[in-house]
């Protein structure tokens, strides 16, 4: 079941930062039902060793998490993206931008987000990339 009060608080506030209702709204749904997103950066210093370690396990043993990242050397409203494998956690990415934009708004205004991996992609002498799954709390 959908925690209402939520999604409309979400959506609220979501539309004071420039977004029409309807936008608002439809942004909030679709973080209360699950969105899929891609994770970028992964190629940069050891994520690839980290998501070909993380391959291993059973997804249900990954967690992952979105965290603002306010350190400044990026873009404002960038989300990095941490794994945890039993207590280990590394940063394996950040949100691309377009997305970040708004998921950092909400992010800012307190809503509690769950990540999970959904899938790992690549390998065979490819880049390894992740697809992550993102819901309201």
């Amino acid at each position: 079941m959908y925690n209402l009060s939520e999604i409309a608080r979400t959506a609220n506030k979501l539309a004071t930062t420039g977004l029409t209702k309807s936008q608002a709204f439809k942004r909030a749904w679709e973080l209360a039902k699950g969105k899929t997103l891609v994770v970028k950066g992964v190629t940069q210093g050891k994520r690839q060793t980290a998501i070909d370690h993380m391959k291993q396990y059973d997804p249900s043993e990954v967690t992952i998490s979105l965290k603002r990242n306010t350190t400044g050397y990026f873009e404002s409203d960038t989300v990095e993206v941490v794994a945890t494998i039993h207590g280990n956690s590394y940063c394996v990415g950040y949100l691309a931008s377009s997305v970040a934009e708004w998921l950092s708004k909400v992010m800012d205004f307190g809503t509690a987000l769950k990540g999970a991996l959904k899938q790992i992609v690549g390998g065979n002498g490819l880049y390894y990339g992740l697809r992550i799954n993102a819901q309201i709390a």
